[in-house]
């Protein structure tokens, strides 16, 4: 368990924000449809928080914070918080 830290964008980061794509817009009441990383943060902790800049087709910028548990307890990531920066 440590702080935070700046990690290169992997395809397991793309794969994450795939499953929480309708909850940051759920977050932010929109209907993007697409969602480009341009920074990713993690912290370990009892499972995974992401911290993810993002921007979306329309050249929005949102910083959207994911918590990803550990894969023994069978549950989804899911968003905790969207904001547009």
């Amino acid at each position: 368990m440590g702080g935070w830290a700046v990690v290169e964008v992997e395809e397991r980061h793309h794969q994450v924000l795939g499953v929480v794509h309708h909850g940051i817009n759920q977050h932010l009441g929109s209907h993007h449809q697409t969602f480009t990383i341009i920074e990713v943060r993690h912290q370990i902790v009892a499972g995974t928080n992401y911290q993810f800049i993002v921007e979306t087709e329309d050249h929005k910028r949102i910083q959207v914070k994911v918590f990803e548990p550990l894969p023994h307890t069978n549950q989804a990531a899911h968003v905790t918080a969207a904001v547009y920066l």
